[in-house]
């Protein structure tokens, strides 16, 4: 190879190497770039990592939002006066124990006196099934429905609606013709079938009274009109009511009295 083909050669080796040169460097920049700008940033992070970081208030619950599983406001809501505070001096509740005191848990709430030591009911036990609280007449209690508010009670009486979509309440026919009562428990606690309609039950629970507004009143009753698929219309509704239930510890149902 001549001398002129060696320099023709090397001169070729050297721009391919030069032309990498410039486009490694071109990268080494570009990777230092973000490198440089984090670092740049880094004290910002530091410097706002010191401030703190107020925390968020508490949101306020809505009063009147929450529904009791049969369409009625939980009876902690509603049951004492307009805004449900729950204490034994609300308006129309009489009686009733703090809500802390009863809850959840209605077997807390104290009995309405002494009753029937016997506490063998024959038949199928829910709950907790019942104990030797007096046993109290519907129409009695209904009559006298300010004596008992807050407190245990037995009830007797034949199953005349059961809740068709949980099973969470049913309806008994009370000693005197147009009376009845509601024995009502929370979602899961206790499940009647619909095959319970027409049975005998004997129940233990704790008296509730709910008053409802005219606007409570029109929700209450749609509800109950859609669980059964019934037509319903608010204009129908002129007064509000005032429900009185029984709020379930536990029951016996049976075939017959």
């Amino acid at each position: 190879m001549t001398h002129r083909s060696l320099v023709v050669v090397a001169a070729l080796l050297g721009i391919t190497a030069c032309g990498k040169a410039p486009a490694d460097k071109a990268a080494a920049t570009k990777a230092a770039a973000p490198a440089k700008a984090v670092a740049a940033a880094q004290p910002h992070a530091k410097a706002q990592a010191k401030v703190p970081v107020p925390a968020a208030a508490p949101v306020a619950a809505k009063a009147g939002g929450a529904k009791d599983q049969d369409g009625a406001p939980p009876a902690g809501e509603a049951a004492c006066g307009a805004h449900g505070k729950g204490g034994k001096d609300a308006p129309g509740c009489p009686g009733m124990p703090a809500a802390a005191a009863v809850g959840d848990n209605p077997a807390a709430a104290p009995a309405a006196g002494a009753g029937d030591a016997s506490t063998q009911v024959a038949g199928k036990v829910y709950g907790k099934g019942v104990s030797d609280v007096p046993t109290v007449h519907v129409s009695k209690l209904l009559a006298e429905v300010e004596t008992y508010v807050g407190k245990r009670v037995r009830v007797e009486g034949l199953v005349t609606d059961v809740c068709p979509m949980r099973g969470c309440w049913f309806n008994m026919a009370g000693d005197k013709p147009g009376t009845q009562l509601r024995f009502k428990v929370r979602d899961g606690v206790m499940v009647f079938p619909m095959s319970a309609k027409g049975q005998y039950a004997v129940a233990e629970g704790v008296v509730r009274k709910i008053p409802l507004t005219l606007e409570q009143t029109k929700k209450y009753m749609a509800h109950q009109a859609e669980e059964k698929g019934e037509k319903f219309d608010p204009a129908s509704v002129t007064k509000p009511t005032t429900l009185v239930r029984l709020d379930g510890v536990g029951a016996v149902l049976r075939d017959k009295k």
